[in-house]
């Protein structure tokens, strides 16, 4: 019996608790609006960054990873995007940034991740207005980026 009422009592706190997993309840973030239908529990684009950012950036994107001291040009902090930005975040240049241009050179030393990004495509609207298909999994490590940003 008392075995059947901590579940109970458990269950309620956990869907309680819903709005505060990612991809859950409102967003602050203008540029990008997930699928209302989304249920992850694990963000996406945590997942991306960790497995193909974090080793240069750093886990908390201050731009101290383990393979970034071996690197020519150390990678820059990505916590003051927003800053550096007026207090936007800038969306679409770390778009183009993340990105690159397949089939071209990649400026710098970062490395084209187009290919890594491939996936299902969703419309996302440039600050200009133009409707873009872009891969979701770039909107969602664009996403976590901007969640590590420094607050001003």
């Amino acid at each position: 019996m008392h075995m059947r009422v901590l579940a109970g009592v458990a269950l309620m706190t956990l869907s309680g608790c819903a709005v505060f997993w990612p991809g859950q309840g409102g967003t602050s973030r203008s540029w990008f609006s997930p699928s209302q239908d989304r249920v992850d529990v694990v963000d996406p684009g945590a997942r991306i960054y960790a497995a193909n950012c974090a080793g240069c950036h750093g886990a908390r994107g201050l731009g101290d990873g383990a393979l970034g001291a071996d690197l020519p040009v150390t990678p820059p902090d990505l916590t003051g995007l927003t800053l550096a930005n007026g207090g936007i975040f800038p969306a679409e240049q770390v778009m183009e940034t993340i990105h690159g241009y397949p089939g071209k050179f990649h400026r710098g030393s970062m490395p084209e991740f187009a290919s890594e990004l491939g996936g299902p495509v969703v419309e996302w609207r440039a600050p200009s207005g133009e409707v873009i298909m872009t891969p979701r999994g770039l909107l969602d490590v664009v996403a976590h980026v901007e969640g590590l940003q420094a607050d001003g």
